[in-house]
């Protein structure tokens, strides 16, 4: 999968390489969802042993991008970590 992305990307093809990225992956390594599902994923790094996790918030605007921050924020508050 790693090699058939690349290559789609170095080739130019970036729509390509992202629809080739499973699914799983993205849900593996980054938290979306709902509050409650991030703030359960939360509690499962810290059950890992996750000491520090970084919110690079995603959105075009600035706006976007507070509100996906604010969501980050109340996840953790909600995870009882905080």
């Amino acid at each position: 999968e790693a090699a058939e992305i690349q290559d789609k990307y170095l080739d130019g093809d970036k729509a390509g390489a992202a629809a080739a990225v499973p699914h799983q992956l993205i849900d593996q390594t980054t938290l979306l969802g709902p509050i409650e599902r991030i703030a359960e994923r939360m509690q499962a790094y810290a059950a890992a042993g996750v000491t520090t996790l970084n919110l690079a918030p995603a959105g075009f605007t600035l706006e976007e991008r507070l509100t996906a921050l604010r969501a980050g924020t109340d996840a953790l508050e909600r995870s009882g970590l905080a």
